[in-house]
């Protein structure tokens, strides 16, 4: 399962490259599900397996099989496994400690007006955090937005702009999308090409939330001036999406004030052409073949009348 999953990354990646490149808001959960299916692949270990035969090594350089060399990579695996496990584990501490630290914040007018105009439905809560610099989402189960101290000062504009960014990610379920991104660079994590996913998916959810924005009726302008106003790179814990996120600021620009986006069928398509081959790859068992035994060709017939009168009476000592 190895050689598939990578094969199907390093391609897939390859793919994503290409649609990042024409539209860096293109649509994530391309990205996501690519990482699902590299989730997944060892799973079809238990699928149906199909015979596929091919010439059997000669004789004098066929090795003795041995599996020290396969426990000691799986020893590694879990290794690898158990110690990006607790870095997790570690993040969901750390979440649990800004929680601790932030204060509720005052009812504001215009948190209800972004609930209502985005559509949202469920409790989200919003906190301040007093060693914050950007505002940051982040919660699973219980989403919450954390604010900085100056947000205090900002104009309702800005502020509109900011919770708006936010909830979009709330309302695109990018936290879940996340984990899963996370849970899969876990298992794969010897894998740099996943990891190169990961962070391409993030970068991309920052775009795509922006796209929302703009779709929902903010103007681009207002917004760009708002996003230069409170987006400042900070240090942020795996699980949580910043409004500085993983997109440079200066690209996001760009983006907002580029009116021309667009998209493509090939990377998509290239991606799922990958994915199936690589579980095509993963559902094919190599079965040496071995070839028929030759037939011993009968012993030839002998007359032994003819074999008598033939024979010399006095062979040689």
């Amino acid at each position: 399962m190895l050689i598939p999953s990578l094969i199907f990354s390093l391609l897939a990646a390859a793919a994503l490259w290409v649609a990042a490149r024409r539209n860096p808001a293109s649509d994530p959960r391309i990205t996501v599900s690519v990482l699902f299916l590299l989730l997944i692949l060892p799973l079809l270990n238990f699928a149906p397996k199909f015979a596929v035969a091919v010439a059997a090594p000669q004789a004098d350089s066929a090795l003795p099989a041995t599996p020290v060399g396969a426990s000691i990579l799986q020893t590694l695996w879990l290794a690898g496994c158990l110690i990006f496990s607790l870095r997790s584990f570690r993040d969901l501490l750390a979440m649990q400690r800004w929680r601790e630290e932030a204060v509720a914040a005052e009812a504001s007018p215009v948190f209800a007006e972004t609930l209502s105009q985005l559509g949202i439905n469920h409790a989200v809560d919003l906190r301040i955090h007093p060693k914050l610099k950007s505002p940051v989402v982040a919660g699973l189960l219980q989403p919450t937005i954390y604010l900085p101290e100056s947000s205090r000062a900002w104009s309702a504009e800005t502020l509109r702009m900011a919770l708006l960014h936010e909830l979009g990610h709330i309302q695109r379920r990018d936290l879940w999308m996340a984990l899963l991104a996370q849970i899969t660079c876990i298992l794969h994590w010897f894998n740099p090409a996943v990891w190169w996913m990961r962070r391409t998916f993030l970068t991309q959810c920052e775009y795509a939330c922006d796209a929302h924005l703009l779709k929902s009726g903010a103007d681009p302008k207002t917004y760009a001036l708002a996003l230069c106003d409170v987006a400042q790179t900070a240090s942020t814990p795996g699980l949580s999406l910043a409004m500085a996120g993983h997109a440079p600021l200066r690209d996001r620009i760009l983006f907002l004030s580029n009116t021309r986006r667009r998209g493509s069928l090939i990377p998509p398509a290239i991606v799922l052409i990958t994915a199936g081959s690589a579980i095509a790859m993963s559902m094919v068992r190599f079965v040496p073949t071995t070839g028929a035994p030759h037939p011993e060709a009968p012993a030839p017939f002998i007359n032994e009348t003819e074999l008598r009168f033939t024979a010399d009476p006095f062979p040689a000592d």
